[in-house]
């Protein structure tokens, strides 16, 4: 018996990740400098327009803490566009020989965005032309093009992080 599961596109940001992201943790030594500029360039590299959201470090008690959060956006079409969000939290961080010691948590969160210029949202017969449009007519595309291509994108953005850590 085959179990199917009939998924229904809802609303503009088509998650390719769990809403709250994918948490990736690592405690030990890292290149904090090459984590962000790495980063940055891959950013670059993949035609996202970078946006550095927070860049926060304070002393406590146990060492620095970092707050990081990047954002790439970037347009496909002019109906769909792409969205990669990392959030970094470093605790308990030391600095050792150029590098830092310490707890990084990240979090990394893409979504297909659909409907880019909100031509769609204006009033409810166009939402139910969005709908079904995506439901019906786009769904394809969206699942097996859209969707594999930026969990593709956001793989290869983790893995050139992972460069520089080693997370898990």
């Amino acid at each position: 018996q085959v179990l199917l599961i009939n998924f229904m596109i809802t609303g503009q940001k088509d998650y390719v990740t769990p809403k709250h992201g994918l948490i990736l943790k690592y405690q030990g030594t890292f290149d904090l400098k090459k984590f962000y500029n790495s980063s940055k360039e891959w950013f670059k590299k993949n035609n996202y327009v970078f946006s550095e959201k927070e860049y926060k470090e304070k002393p406590v008690e146990t060492g620095a803490e970092f707050i990081l959060k990047f954002q790439g956006d970037r347009k496909i079409d002019d109906y769909t566009g792409f969205n990669i969000s990392l959030s970094t939290l470093i605790r308990d961080t030391k600095k050792m020989n150029g590098k830092y010691k310490g707890n990084l948590h990240l979090n990394a969160s893409a979504y297909v965005f659909l409907d880019r210029e909100n031509r769609w949202q204006t009033n409810p017969i166009k939402k139910f032309l969005f709908f079904f449009y995506n439901n019906f007519i786009l769904k394809n595309k969206i699942i097996n093009v859209y969707e594999d291509k930026l969990y593709t994108e956001l793989t290869d953005l983790i893995n050139n992080i992972k460069k520089y850590t080693k997370l898990n």
